[in-house]
């Protein structure tokens, strides 16, 4: 009976949360898909999705370093397409420009979305970038 009632409460616990999370989540997609197009010196990531904790900032992470490895130190994020961004994602794109800035390059803003803007704005990094309307705008800005 001991053996049947620990079944009972192990099944019903592990069913009971993750009904709640697929209802709570339903359709949410924590991914980013980067576009990622280099000239020269400048490389422009275009991210689409949502720059969350997890494998979205690890990828956008690996991106940006490997782009200022291989010589590319002025970036350009083109955030038209980025709707939503946690902290992590905010603590990744300073990243990008603390290490862009050490290495004698800079970071610049296309078109960030709505709460995007607003959130940069509200945390007090968005004065900490150029923010341009379109990207031939930010690789003029470049010198390009």
């Amino acid at each position: 009976m001991r053996g049947l009632d620990s079944q009972v409460v192990g099944s019903w616990r592990l069913a009971r949360p993750k009904s709640r999370v697929k209802q709570k989540f339903a359709g949410r997609k924590d991914e980013v898909d980067l576009d990622i197009r280099q000239n020269g010196n400048i490389c422009t990531l275009k991210l689409k999705g949502r720059l969350v904790s997890g494998e979205p900032v690890n990828q956008f992470e690996s991106a940006f370093q490997s782009a200022l490895a291989s010589g590319h130190i002025y970036l350009i994020l083109d955030l038209e397409a980025l709707p939503y961004i946690d902290s992590s994602g905010i603590g990744s794109i300073v990243n990008a420009l603390r290490t862009s800035t050490k290495m004698g390059g800079n970071v610049k803003l296309v078109n960030p979305a709505s709460f995007v803007s607003k959130t940069f704005k509200m945390v007090g990094i968005l004065s900490l970038f150029g923010v341009y309307a379109t990207e031939d705008e930010a690789v003029a800005a470049y010198g390009g």
